[in-house]
């Protein structure tokens, strides 16, 4: 498996601590990819967003997930059932 680049790496954390950068993605990705240089394959298979071609892309799995809510508008402060099971399991002792 090979690394996304860098800058796919970088523009899915921003977006993550960017809400309104995450639903201006979610409604129009083009203005993120011109801003991070992405290459016409890397823009391709990110506009997917399917798991297959993130991981054709390389993208780290923890970043899946992230851009997996970033691409459907999901509010960063959204909690994912991993992040419900983790406050449960924090709770609890």
């Amino acid at each position: 498996m090979r690394l996304a680049p860098y800058r796919v790496h970088q523009m899915i954390q921003d977006l993550m601590r960017d809400a309104q950068g995450a639903a201006a993605f979610a409604r129009d990705p083009e203005p993120a990819f011109e801003r991070y240089g992405l290459a016409p394959e890397e823009r391709t298979l990110l506009r997917q967003g399917s798991r297959n071609a993130l991981i054709a892309l390389g993208v780290h799995p923890n970043l899946q997930m992230k851009f997996a809510r970033i691409r459907r508008g999901a509010t960063i402060e959204e909690a994912s059932p991993l992040d419900e099971q983790l406050r449960r399991l924090i709770e609890a002792k």
